[in-house]
């Protein structure tokens, strides 16, 4: 018996009891409880963490609303939508749950049968894929057009395999008059319809109810089925056209991204999977970022890079791709600073190293060159690779996790307060005449990354050329390559013992 129907008995009996006085309705009340205690405590497929999770498919023709009904089951604003057909171009998989039950949804392209143009024969290519690994297929037309012939040809496409496993969606049926067109769709091949409205919510908690339902039903088969992993975090970020999405195909050893040579292929940041040995990795490739007033507010390109600087804020490390024929630019150096700024790790990546001409000493001094023009990446590790050939692609991995395990290092409180006041002893604070600079104490302070914390006297007036100072020499001495060391000064607590002692470590800069 599924949980809707469990329920439904158990409430009804609720209901036959309710006359019956306090005990009958305490009696009722204890059966609705233990109906659905017995439910989820038999389902042997509601998916837990760490258990095969069903995949649930969102396909049809473009511009039908399904990446507005992928949003609104999501409960939020993942897939960039626009009124454009084709804006989903690679299939895109988040977790979503309903009534605490988990399943993986994937968003899809707009199948396109029988045109044989780049990029969208390799959309139908990834929707293929994406249905063959799923347990129920959502399968979304549009009303008020009528069943369309590319909607014939894709159901014709589905009933041949998967036809147990699809469910007719109806989207944009939120007029009065769709109660009369629905029945018109039933020739598609799929039984009743669900009409829902993606915009306004309507009738997606019944469908999901639907989807549920047969997702248990299929799974039980094991058809469809993800097992669900938390991993490091890694977002691929760059310009357009830079490799990101190669790199990323490279890496997983499948074509889960399109790739074209225009640049802006990919507009939206899709996660994949990457078992790496015994790790895992969670893979966020991104559009490609583009100088913000080339970028027209509400264009389609401008949601598009919104989704790409929010996968720098959700990742662990970036690795910033660099084309090495068209050189490092501003943009690169604006990315490399959202990145900073999100302090977040970071790998450079010179890609395309496969058409330079080289010897064995142009990366050491493309990498002296670059970091002597720009200072912010002295500290930041960088490798030449080529994301076609695969040409030092594994290495990169190493890079990412040599960088994470950093992040997490810290330093002994005693020797890193001891090593400051000899950095600050040879090389003082500039003087700042009625603002004089005491160093106090420092400590390494608890945070995703290294965070260090000086406790000074006038700390509103340290120069940002000393904050850089004693930053490089962290780098320097305790190796946090890729890392954002970060350092902030406290004004002194005068009346509170928060020091931990530190007073009697009192530097007097002047006097030395």
């Amino acid at each position: 018996m599924g949980h809707k129907k469990a329920r439904n008995v158990a409430v009804n009996a609720y209901r036959c009891t309710e006359r019956g006085g306090e005990g009958g309705r305490f009696e009722a009340g204890l059966f609705v409880f233990l109906v659905e205690l017995k439910y989820f405590i038999s389902m042997d497929n509601n998916p837990l963490p760490n258990r095969p999770l069903p995949v649930v498919s969102i396909v049809g023709r473009p511009n039908v609303g399904k990446s507005s009904l992928f949003n609104r089951i999501l409960g939020k604003r993942v897939a960039v939508v626009d009124d454009v057909a084709g804006v989903t171009r690679d299939r895109n998989y988040m977790k979503a749950a309903w009534n605490d039950v988990e399943f993986t949804l994937v968003d899809t392209g707009g199948l396109i049968p029988n045109l044989h143009e780049a990029i969208p024969e390799a959309i139908h290519d990834q929707v293929d894929i994406a249905i063959r690994e799923s347990a129920v297929v959502l399968f979304v037309v549009e009303m008020g057009t009528g069943v369309t012939d590319l909607d014939q040809i894709i159901a014709r496409q589905l009933r041949r395999s998967f036809s147990d496993r699809t469910i007719l969606v109806v989207n944009k049926a939120e007029s009065a008059r769709a109660v009369y067109e629905i029945p018109t769709y039933m020739q598609l091949g799929f039984g009743k319809p669900f009409p829902v409205s993606a915009l306004h919510g309507k009738g997606v908690g019944d469908l999901l109810e639907e989807t549920l339902e047969r997702a248990r039903e299929n799974s039980a088969t094991g058809q469809g089925v993800t097992v669900e992993t938390e991993g490091l975090r890694v977002a691929i970020v760059g310009r357009p056209n830079a490799g990101k999405s190669s790199l990323v195909n490279k890496l997983l050893k499948q074509n889960r991204m399109i790739v074209d040579s225009k640049p802006g292929t990919t507009r939206d940041a899709v996660d994949s999977l990457l078992e790496f040995g015994d790790k895992k990795i969670i893979l966020i490739d991104t559009a490609g970022l583009r100088k913000k007033a080339r970028v027209k507010k509400n264009d389609l390109e401008y949601y598009s890079n919104m989704r790409a600087l929010d996968s720098i804020d959700r990742c662990d490390i970036c690795v910033l791709v660099v084309d090495v024929s068209a050189g490092i630019g501003v943009q690169d150096m604006r990315i490399m600073r959202k990145i900073t700024d999100a302090r977040k790790g970071v790998v450079l990546v010179w890609n395309k190293w496969d058409i330079m001409e080289k010897d064995h000493k142009t990366f050491d001094n493309l990498a002296a060159d670059v970091r002597n023009e720009y200072p912010e990446l002295k500290n930041v590790p960088m490798i030449s690779l080529s994301a076609l050939t695969g040409q030092r692609v594994s290495a990169l991995m190493d890079i990412v996790f040599s960088v994470k395990e950093r992040m997490g290092v810290n330093v002994g409180g005693k020797e890193f307060e001891d090593q400051i006041f000899s950095w600050v002893r040879a090389h003082p604070h500039p003087v700042t005449p009625g603002a004089e600079v005491r160093f106090m104490g420092a400590k390494q302070v608890n945070a995703a990354f290294p965070l260090f914390r000086f406790f000074v006297t006038n700390h509103d007036t340290v120069t940002p050329g000393y904050e850089r100072f004693l930053a490089n020499k962290i780098y320097d001495k305790y190796d946090f390559l890729g890392c954002p060391v970060v350092v902030e000064f406290r004004p002194i607590s005068r009346g509170k013992s928060s020091n931990e002692g530190m007073v009697q470590n009192i530097i007097d800069t002047e006097a030395i």
